[in-house]
């Protein structure tokens, strides 16, 4: 290496500076070389630079580095830059290099107008919605076979996720519609006791629940934790290709992972249901003996007065349409999971969105249907 430095230089048949490294373009050798460069092209008439990589076996990221900080120093300057000899093992360094040489900086792209911008998303609605029809008509179609062959179908799966979405949830629906009673009997007591109406609390209570926020209440709970939950198991089980074993071996995922917790929901919503009435009850009979000068009999008697039969089914048709709901969008979601983590988690989030947009929509559908039919 002429006069100490990591390359040797000479001059081509054209007059072309030539550069022949000897030591490896490595982040141990990147600064000797760097300052080499510099001193070389410093003295340098501007004839093209031409680097020799013929002895060179090794490249890391602090030689490429290098490589790209003298093509910028050399296009300052207006000296031509060339690359030749280089060794097979160490191309793919050089390809990295020249590709990202030919980037260039592109201007941001103009915002898209909000009409254009809204018409992008109402068709990804549509398409969605299409796809989740069509996901819909194909497990009805394999639930009317299925009854055919109760046999064959997945019963110990079925008890599994009844668990995880029923009794695994008792604590945590106890709590919330147990203050849920007592906030309501509060807010109701202010302005019955002007009138002296205190007993009426119970019948304030026990509708509400009985017809509308013990089954929306249940319906969320379960929302987040078993369409989540749904639409996580079946993400994973595509991102895996478990779902493509399962086709290859001549399983219908429909069949298979579908059908079970569809049916573990139907059945955990109706008794979680009635578990929301119990506790919010309750809430409400522990604020009436403390602040009403209500007792338990008292309130209960005017409960079993204000609330029929029709109310208590009403309530528990309007949770089993929610089970369905949330049982089928979760189970879609993770079949549309693309391959990557970050989809698992965006369809697992979609899943809750989605579960919570069709309870409050089938809520009001349901509601006005119940009024329409003096129900």
């Amino acid at each position: 290496m002429e006069r100490g430095l990591p390359f040797e230089t000479g001059r081509s048949s054209e007059g072309e500076l030539l550069v022949s490294f000897k030591v490896p373009l490595t982040f141990e050798n990147a600064a000797e070389i760097w300052e080499g460069l510099n001193t070389l092209i410093a003295r340098n008439d501007n004839s093209p630079l031409v680097l020799d990589l013929s002895g060179v076996t090794k490249v890391d990221s602090a030689g490429v580095a290098l490589l790209r900080s003298l093509r910028r120093l050399c296009r300052r300057k207006g000296i031509g830059l060339r690359i030749e000899s280089v060794q097979p093992t160490i191309q793919h360094f050089l390809d990295h290099f020249d590709r990202n040489a030919e980037v260039q900086v592109q201007p941001p792209p103009l915002r898209e107008p909000l009409v254009a911008r809204l018409d992008a998303y109402l068709v990804g609605q549509a398409k969605e919605l299409k796809g989740f029809a069509r996901f819909c008509s194909s497990v009805f179609v394999v639930a009317v076979r299925s009854v055919r062959r109760l046999r064959r179908f997945r019963w110990r799966e079925t008890f599994y996720y009844l668990q995880l979405a029923g009794s695994d949830a008792m604590t945590i629906l106890f709590l919330i519609t147990f203050l849920l009673g007592v906030v309501m009997a509060f807010q109701a007591a202010i302005q019955l006791k002007q009138f002296g109406a205190n007993i009426y609390v119970a019948d304030l209570v026990s509708l509400a629940l009985a017809r509308e926020l013990a089954p929306v209440f249940t319906a969320m709970l379960l929302a987040g934790r078993s369409g989540s939950f749904f639409a996580a198991e079946i993400g994973t089980m595509k991102v895996g290709e478990e779902l493509d074993a399962l086709a290859v071996m001549g399983f219908d995922p429909i069949e298979f992972i579908t059908l079970p917790k569809v049916l573990a929901l139907m059945i955990a919503a109706p008794l979680l249901t009635m578990w929301a009435n119990f506790a919010g009850i309750l809430g409400a009979i522990a604020v009436s003996g403390l602040s009403l000068d209500l007792t338990p009999y008292a309130f209960m008697h005017e409960v079993f007065t204000a609330i029929t039969f029709g109310d208590i089914a009403g309530g528990l048709l309007k949770a089993e349409v929610f089970a369905i709901l949330i049982a089928l969008v979760g189970c879609f979601r993770g079949f549309e999971t693309s391959m990557g983590a970050d989809s698992v988690g965006r369809q697992t989030t979609a899943a809750v969105v989605s579960g919570l947009f069709l309870i409050i929509f089938a809520d009001a559908i349901l509601t006005v249907l119940y009024y329409l039919l003096g129900w």
